[in-house]
């Protein structure tokens, strides 16, 4: 049961982390040394008009160095719901920018969450009803050691050795090296699209799940080990009720409650990583975008996708406290 109480406690307290993480986000990215400005005029065309110099900065508000003056207005227009123009994509605003490359990075995410949760439920499910075997030893220590593996260095490994050094006969490579989909083709729904598609996300997603599910897996076998000694258990066992049945419909429906909540809490974990590895495969979602926006200080986009980040993860812990309190009704939050 979840109380009014609860709830505007949660959300006060949502409130105040955001406007902590919006004041944090503002800070870090001009703390960086540099003038924007310059840096893009470099990176895009390889010399700097003076002219040219004083216009962008009057236009990207930068001519009073004050960081409260650009922070008041900073807070003035994002409260109207304007996140300002891009720097580096410029004359594009930050929206614009982040609304064209999020469907990529959620159809990543999707995906690997839904694949990673499915066969964590699975695997921590059938490991965990054969707790302290030497098969669950086994398994346990190498999902253990693949979720202290970085995002980043798995995707490294494997475009190497599945992007690079394995080549199919006609010189083709096995799977691409950049892009969501082929440079020949135009965005439409259609067979040859999908498949290419498909084609270039395989390895950021197997990249992502490989280093995700052991982590669902192993909430899935914690909480099994403990249902295993429940009473309720032992009773089923006792009337006969085949094994299978027993894994399944009791306990394993009362063993995902936890994962459930894991998954959620997850999430934003996993948008972090999702950022690595969108840089290290070029795939045009929002995090390979924050790698040109930080790199050309590009402080509006910066805070923009940094925005994005908090209130993922704000968002998701707010619906995990609600969701395990809505799954077990014996729960009271107050």
């Amino acid at each position: 049961m979840i109380t009014r109480q609860y709830l505007i406690k949660r959300v006060a307290y949502a409130v105040v982390t955001a406007f902590v993480a919006i004041v944090i986000d503002f800070l870090l990215p001009r703390i960086i040394p540099g003038n924007p400005v310059i840096t893009i005029l470099l990176t895009k065309y390889h010399y700097i008009p003076v002219a040219q110099v004083k216009i962008l900065e009057s236009e990207f508000g930068l001519q009073n160095p004050n960081l409260l003056f650009q922070f008041e207005r900073y807070m003035l227009e994002l409260f109207h719901g304007n996140l300002g123009f891009s720097y580096y994509y410029y004359p594009e605003t930050v929206s614009q920018v982040i609304l064209s490359h999020l469907p990529w990075t959620l159809f990543l995410l999707g995906t690997a969450t839904i694949i990673s949760s499915i066969l964590g439920i699975i695997v921590g499910r059938y490991i965990g009803w054969r707790s302290g075997s030497a098969l669950e030893t086994a398994v346990s220590g190498i999902f253990m050691g693949l979720t202290s593996i970085p995002f980043f260095w798995i995707g490294i490994i494997f475009l190497l050795i599945f992007g690079v050094l394995i080549v199919l006969p006609g010189g083709i490579h096995l799977f691409p090296l950049a892009g969501a989909f082929s440079v020949s083709l135009l965005p439409s729904f259609n067979i040859q699209f999908i498949t290419s598609v498909l084609w270039h996300s395989a390895l950021p997603i197997i990249t992502l799940v490989l280093v995700t599910f052991p982590g669902f897996a192993l909430t899935m076998r914690n909480t099994m080990v403990n249902q295993n000694r429940e009473d309720y258990l032992l009773l089923a066992k006792a009337k006969g009720i085949p094994e299978r049945l027993i894994i399944k419909d009791y306990a394993g429906r009362n063993a995902v409650l936890p994962v459930a909540t894991h998954i959620v809490l997850a999430f934003g974990y996993i948008v972090a990583g999702a950022f690595f590895v969108e840089v290290i495969f070029s795939y045009p979602g929002i995090g390979y975008v924050l790698y040109y926006a930080v790199t050309s200080l590009d402080y509006p986009l910066t805070d923009g996708i940094f925005l994005v980040i908090t209130f993922t993860v704000i968002i998701a812990n707010f619906i995990a406290d609600l969701l395990y309190a809505y799954l077990d009704p014996r729960i009271e939050l107050r």
